[in-house]
């Protein structure tokens, strides 16, 4: 006799926007759901991508996305890139500001405009009211110290 599971597997980093996946898209998908993936929340770590993410998700049955910025990306930002994630985050399958945060082991942006960018996107969060998808490698203290300011205004995170 098969053993049903009890859980609902929903994969909350999914990173479909990426060009990686651009030829196996149909193939992944098939996949994740023959594995007993019933949810997929795909990852935004730049505005085009994160648009990207939203897109996919608008098309793919039991998808999701976040818009946001990752730390290695932060040098990227202007001051178009809050606007942007803003409309973003105002679709109906973007259920999360992110993935933003920090990143000290790689250091591909200044650790001064990591931490300028995740409070940012933090404020956006706080202002929607939306649940943090949050990086963190190598910086622990930095990012509790920045979360711990937005803790009564965001209602959900997850931290990776």
């Amino acid at each position: 006799m098969r053993r049903v599971s009890p859980w609902t597997l929903i994969d909350i980093g999914v990173n479909l926007a990426d060009k990686a996946f651009h030829s196996d898209l149909d193939g992944v998908c098939e996949r994740a759901a023959a594995a007993g993936v019933r949810g997929m929340v795909l990852t935004g770590t730049r505005v085009a991508e994160s648009s990207r993410a939203a897109d996919l998700a608008a098309r793919l049955p039991g998808a999701w996305s976040t818009a946001g910025v990752h730390p290695h990306y932060a040098r990227e930002c202007d001051h178009e890139t809050v606007h942007a994630l803003r409309e973003l985050a105002n679709r109906d399958e973007v259920v999360a500001v992110g993935e933003c945060g920090l990143d000290y082991f790689r250091d591909l942006s200044p650790r001064e405009t990591q931490r300028e960018w995740l409070e940012k996107q933090l404020a956006l969060a706080s202002e929607l009211r939306m649940p943090v998808f949050l990086h963190d490698r190598e910086a622990h203290d930095d990012l509790l110290a920045i979360v711990r300011e937005h803790r009564d205004t965001i209602p959900r995170a997850v931290v990776h």
